[in-house]
């Protein structure tokens, strides 16, 4: 039996990251449970699919909370917009091995769904001086305006040079923290909690299998 964690990192550049229960893990894994799996096999085909794919699940979906909280912190982007880059298509019974697909939007983040915006005069010494910065949650942005483009869509912007253009939309780069993170944290996890998930889903089996049983 092989439990896995697929993570698919979506733009800028795509490609997908498989994390799979290599043969130590699934030892690992599997040790101290043969005798509960192989009860459960005599007792009922479904249980060990089932409690496999609620041990996978519980994992990813912990891989999500923790990689979320972690780039926020390395970011200082709200943790909810960053939760918001996840996808996961939780494992099922049927599949063989039960498999959770993560899926990342690793794309960068434009500056205004950051928060409000407000702008703010730029003080120097005490004095004002010519010019103002843009604010929007907690980043500052010198030399930005927010107008709506062609496509219709409002965007924070930027001039890059002294002249009236050119000028760049103002993201913020999240296509190393996600990466990073999500891959170090689901191969943490699949190590650290895989068999304790694992040995929780099967009692947890076995007991609704009881429970049937006695009504």
């Amino acid at each position: 039996m092989i439990l896995a964690v697929v993570t698919s990192i979506l733009a800028p550049a795509p490609h997908r990251q498989v994390l799979v229960a290599d043969k130590e893990m699934q030892m690992a894994v599997m040790k101290g449970l043969e005798q509960a799996i192989s009860n459960l096999n005599s007792i009922s085909k479904n249980a060990v699919p089932k409690a496999s794919a609620q041990a996978i699940n519980r994992v990813a979906s912990r891989a999500i909370s923790r990689s979320t909280k972690r780039v926020s912190a390395e970011t200082r982007i709200q943790q909810k917009l960053i939760r918001q880059r996840a996808r996961l298509k939780r494992a099922s019974p049927e599949q063989n091995p039960p498999r959770a697909v993560l899926s990342i939007n690793r794309g960068n983040m434009p500056a205004i769904k950051l928060g409000a915006a407000r702008l703010q005069l730029s003080r120097r010494s005490g004095g004002i001086r010519k010019g103002s910065v843009l604010k929007i949650g907690r980043f500052t942005f010198r030399n930005a305006f927010i107008q709506q483009l062609s496509n219709g869509r409002w965007h924070v912007l930027r001039r890059v040079g002294h002249a009236r253009y050119p000028i760049e939309v103002v993201k913020i780069p999240l296509a190393q923290p996600l990466t990073e993170a999500y891959r170090e944290e689901s191969a943490s996890l699949l190590q650290s909690d895989m068999g304790k998930e694992m040995g929780y889903a099967l009692k947890n089996q076995l007991r609704l299998h009881l429970l049937r049983r006695v009504r």
